[in-house]
């Protein structure tokens, strides 16, 4: 009360006719505590700037998919290999030939996913508490207090968060590296939690830790509707809106996994789906009186179609001199390797899948053509030169000078 009612605070205190005060505490606040910290700073940042910035990153992220395509390519014959979108590599091509695929590639990932969730999620939760130091009454009651809250907003409160985590341990042994993307929905009043698939992840090429990259890309395709939305509440900048006919290109995975799910694109785009980058990256910004010009965490955010930035966000805790990154994304791995992904399936035992494949395929097609052979039928003509090719079970007819019945 004293440093309230000092000199310097006396222009905040206004003092009523029956002796009472009023203090106006706004002015009061550390810039720590301004509610303009976790603003979307793109809203007030030069516009010119914004798409000189914008404009870098967009070539950033074709550099850093091209780097990853043949990361890409292994997902998708993982998926392909499983044998659930009928069309596994491998195998004879004629007509009749068997298409079956040995199912060692999907035993394994429905194996891994039902053993692992049994352990990471188990009936009562899957928070454990851990107290630090003596023991005591007090910490004891807290510490539980905690881990009851904790399991029931992974159990309850947050009602997706189980069915993600299971699709998340279905793909990690074919991705190698899978994530979840956890947040705080304003509109929800709650957590929130998603799966991001690998290739829709995106890490510079020399990138040696998935948490120590200089920058991580995120892939986040949306209605037009889900981005008015995001617009209304302030999330993103309020831009011109360019609609586009086309969906956002698919990557090889996600045409993979479409075929096993029976989806098919739409033609026409009737719901605007786009494209919105989220980057988790470090920027030097002059203008940004928290940062003051020194190398700090943000969060930028880049339309596709129209090549702005819709969002521009501090990424470090207020009041923190050190600007610590915050991660709202976890990652998970199968077999860590050397370098930013781990190792799955593909790369463990994708040759051995395509060899028990291509052995039963052709143990049946060997049964098949012994069941039912070919023949060559004549037919009366002019003898010329031919080139028959005989399917198996097939007839083929030959021409043949009149009287030849060899």
């Amino acid at each position: 009360l004293v440093d309230l009612f000092s000199n310097d605070a006396q222009q905040d205190v206004e003092e009523l006719e029956d002796g009472s005060a009023v203090v106006r505490m706004d002015d009061l606040k550390s810039p720590e505590e301004e509610p303009d910290f976790y603003a979307n700073m793109a809203d007030e940042y030069d516009a010119w700037e914004l798409d000189k910035i914008g404009l870098r990153y967009l070539d950033l992220i074709e550099k850093d998919k091209e780097a990853r395509e043949e990361r890409d390519k292994q997902y998708e014959d993982g998926l392909r290999r499983t044998g659930l979108g009928h069309d596994a590599p491998g195998g004879a091509s004629f007509t009749g030939a068997s298409k079956v695929v040995h199912p060692i590639m999907a035993e394994g990932c429905v194996d891994f996913a039902a053993r692992a969730i049994k352990e990471l999620f188990p009936p009562d939760g899957p928070v454990r508490s851990k107290i630090v130091g003596e023991v005591t009454e007090e910490k004891t009651i807290v510490a539980e207090r905690k881990r009851d809250y904790m399991n029931w907003q992974l159990t309850e409160q947050i009602e997706e968060y189980r069915d993600e985590e299971e699709q998340l341990l279905t793909q990690l042994p074919l991705g190698g590296s899978q994530y979840m993307k956890i947040w705080y929905d304003e509109r929800k009043k709650r957590p929130c939690a998603e799966f991001l698939p690998i290739d829709n992840v995106y890490l510079p090429f020399a990138a040696a830790n998935f948490y120590t990259a200089s920058r991580v890309t995120e892939v986040n395709d949306i209605t037009e509707e889900e981005f008015h939305t995001r617009v209304s509440s302030g999330l993103y900048r309020d831009v011109e809106i360019y609609r586009t006919s086309q969906e956002p290109e698919e990557t090889s995975p996600q045409k993979a996994n479409n075929k096993i799910e029976g989806k098919k694109s739409e033609a026409m785009n009737i719901d605007g789906v786009r494209r919105v980058f989220p980057i988790y990256t470090w920027l030097e910004l002059e203008d940004d009186p928290y940062s003051k010009g020194e190398r700090a965490p943000y969060i930028l955010m880049v339309d596709e179609i129209s090549d702005e930035v819709v969002g521009l966000y501090r990424n470090w805790e207020a009041g923190d001199e050190d600007f610590g990154k915050l991660d709202w994304i976890v990652e998970f791995k199968f077999i860590p390797w050397r370098g930013a992904y781990a190792i799955g399936l593909p790369h463990l035992i994708g040759g051995l899948s395509a060899a028990l494949t291509g052995a039963l395929r052709a143990l049946l097609d060997s049964a098949h053509i012994n069941n039912a052979p070919a023949m060559l039928k004549l037919k009366g003509g002019k003898v010329s030169g031919q080139s028959i090719v005989v399917e198996p079970t097939g007839v083929t007819e030959i021409e043949g000078a009149p009287g030849v019945d060899d």
